[in-house]
């Protein structure tokens, strides 16, 4: 009997593709408002280690991977905050490979670590509908808790 949770199973099978789009060439660019950037003090490995256990040990939330791309220069992170798969799942079915997930990049730029997290309101980018509006909604606050503990934030 299979006793995994169903929206992280299919978080899952999502992972393939976006590890897929993540090891496409680095291109320099401003960011934009579909990403988080953040510079940090952190070693990649002491980031890492603080995002999976504040995913593992908060309720909502789930870890799914952990992986390197682009030759080890990226450490690669995925975790999910459950509460969100109602209102993504109400705007269909089909957009259940966006999840309530976190991609999250972990990389050395200039001599400094930064972290780079798909914006949750890319899904609304996407695929416009009121119920992944108020996904996106409900998600930038638990995103930025997470971030805010990884970082050493208030």
């Amino acid at each position: 009997m299979n006793t995994r949770h169903p929206l992280k199973t299919l978080a899952l099978t999502v992972t393939a593709a976006v590890a897929l789009a993540l090891t496409a060439p680095l291109v320099a660019s401003e960011s934009d408002d579909h990403f988080i950037i953040r510079d940090c003090e952190q070693s990649r490995e002491d980031l890492a280690q603080a995002i999976r256990e504040y995913a593992e040990n908060e309720e909502d939330w789930v870890f799914l991977a952990e992986f390197g791309l682009a030759g080890g220069d990226i450490t690669a992170l995925k975790v999910c905050y459950l509460p969100l798969g109602p209102d993504i799942l109400d705007a269909g079915l089909h957009v259940g490979a966006m999840m309530p997930c976190g991609q999250i990049g972990l990389y050395e730029e200039n001599g400094n670590t930064k972290l780079s997290m798909l914006h949750p309101k890319f899904m609304t980018t996407l695929q416009p509908h009121p119920s992944l509006e108020r996904a996106a909604e409900n998600a930038e606050p638990a995103f930025e808790a997470l971030l805010d503990h990884a970082l050493g934030g208030p």
